[in-house]
């Protein structure tokens, strides 16, 4: 395409003048290639919009130009010069400061150590405060933040974290800066202030790279265009010279088929669509979306799929009271539900598995039969005392359908991550759902247990009739394991319901994209 065309030129002028240029790059974690030769190029005062599917290897690249990973080959170039990079420190030195997803301001910290971490002024060896305060107020004025400096980072929201964060990194003289996905906690006027702060950094010319799934904030500020696929390079043009549905049908690939009438599209039609619903959903709000509709039904696995941002793991939060509920109505088994945490959400049937299995799953150095049973330890009490040999036999039982591996006996941390995954997942069979929530139920775990929670998963539905969510940021695995998908973007999913028998991994990303 004539995006291709471009993507050669754009890479290779700077090489010739000032700029950060990657050229060539290679990237693998164990064996498994996630950058295959990829050459992108900023010049000063120039905005590039990266964009690709989730696994793509946006993330990675970004890494790879901090200096947090060292490429199997390649090389970064600054203005024309191969400039190795051996840690972020390195990087920032070099002038190149990246602000990721996950914040990395110290919340203990006011916001004007923060804000000269690592740089702090001194006066005859004495910390100058004052002078630290009168530049951080100077700093917060210019970027519209209403902050103390001498109030702790971890009193603010996470919207006005993420721009002081890209404050303090315009701060340490950085020429270039690497932004990614800035604005998923950002809503509304902050969205608007992000894209004026980005303009007015790219007008001093600071050089910028983007990674946004929304492809309106990127052709908003945006000069250039870059699109991954698989670790390669798609697109690299200017925004002037490729439409959003060229972007959109690159990245979900050759195969992908316009999905942007889905909503009149007749779903399969199925014996088992004639099954209860058990899970309504109206019009539901929280802090983080803001318009859900959908229906789960008996007996029938409904994958979610979003892009990062999309609200899905929030939409399972608030399903089992961990986050509440502003507007809309919910409702299980036909009647009203809005529990006020997992132990009430339990009470009616409805199960939640976490995510993030090392932060808000597992307790490390209990045993396996513990944790399996944790929320449930009062099935395994004998006349008011607990029952060590009844809790292992009731934990077996879960465990052995779900093949854990290992000791069980010893802390469950010492298990592989796979195993740890289904110790989770027995822990959530303990509590006899009726409605079983999975939040990224493979995630960090090899094919052989993927394959075995996807066996459990269908079983739980098909088998025993259960109603099972499955959020997922793979495709893959929604086509698989899914019965009925609906799709979420920026925190709003109408229903429509997506047959999986007639999608691809390619064609999901398609829906997605063209949701976003």
């Amino acid at each position: 395409m004539a995006a291709m065309d471009a993507a050669t030129g754009a890479a290779m002028d700077t090489a010739a003048g000032s700029g950060l240029e990657v050229r060539d790059v290679v990237m693998s974690y164990t064996g498994v290639t996630v950058l295959k030769g990829v050459s992108i190029a900023v010049r000063p005062g120039e905005v590039i919009g990266l964009v690709g599917h989730n696994g793509a290897g946006k993330s990675t690249l970004m890494r790879v130009i901090s200096g947090a990973i060292k490429p199997v080959s390649g090389s970064v170039l600054l203005d024309g010069e191969p400039t190795p990079l051996g840690s972020p420190i390195d990087a920032l030195q070099a002038g190149i400061a990246t602000v990721y997803q996950e914040l990395s301001l110290l919340p203990n910290l006011t916001v004007a150590q923060n804000v000269f971490l690592g740089h702090e002024r001194t006066r005859a060896g004495m910390l100058s405060k004052d002078e630290m305060r009168e530049r951080t107020r100077a700093l917060a004025e210019e970027f519209g933040l209403n902050v103390d400096p001498d109030a702790k980072v971890g009193t603010y929201p996470v919207a006005t974290r993420q721009l002081l964060e890209i404050a303090i990194a315009t701060h340490r003289n950085a020429r270039f800066l690497l932004l990614d996905e800035p604005t998923t906690s950002l809503e509304g006027a902050q969205v608007d202030r992000f894209l004026e702060i980005v303009r007015s950094l790219s007008n001093r010319g600071i050089g910028i790279i983007l990674v946004d799934h929304k492809l309106e904030e990127l052709y908003a500020v945006a000069s250039r265009v870059v699109a991954l696929v698989d670790g390669e390079v798609r697109i690299d043009a200017n925004v002037g010279e490729v439409s959003r549905q060229e972007i959109v049908t690159a990245i979900a690939g050759e195969e992908a088929v316009d999905l942007a009438d889905r909503a009149t599209r007749t779903p399969r039609v199925a014996p088992e669509h004639t099954r209860p619903v058990t899970v309504s959903v109206e019009r539901l709000a929280t802090s983080d979306i803001s318009d859900v509709t959908l229906r789960a039904h008996e007996g029938r696995v409904l994958g979610i799929y979003g892009l990062v941002g999309s609200g899905r793991t929030e939409l399972l939060r608030a399903l089992v009271g961990l986050d509440g509920i502003r507007s809309g109505r919910v409702t299980v088994f036909g009647k009203p539900y809005a529990p006020r945490g997992p132990s009430e959400a339990m009470k009616t049937g409805v199960v939640y598995v976490t995510e993030e299995r090392k932060i808000d799953g597992i307790v490390p150095q209990l045993d396996s039969a513990t944790n399996a049973m944790l929320p449930v330890l009062h099935r395994a009490y004998r006349w008011g005392r607990l029952d060590r040999g009844r809790l292992s036999a009731i934990a077996a039982g879960y465990m052995d359908q779900l093949k854990v591996k290992g000791d069980r006996t010893g802390p469950v941390e010492r298990l592989s991550g796979g195993n740890q995954q289904k110790v989770i997942l027995a822990r959530a069979l303990a509590q006899q759902p009726k409605v079983l929530l999975l939040d990224e139920p493979t995630k960090g775990v090899d094919l052989g247990v993927k394959a075995d929670i996807h066996q459990m998963v269908r079983r739980l539905a098909h088998e025993e009739g259960l109603t099972v969510i499955v959020v997922s940021s793979e495709e893959e695995e929604i086509c698989e394991v899914s019965d009925d998908v609906v799709v979420m973007s920026n925190g709003v999913s109408d229903g429509t319901v997506l047959d999986p028998h007639t999608l691809t991994p390619a064609s999901l990303r398609h829906a997605a994209w063209d949701a976003a």
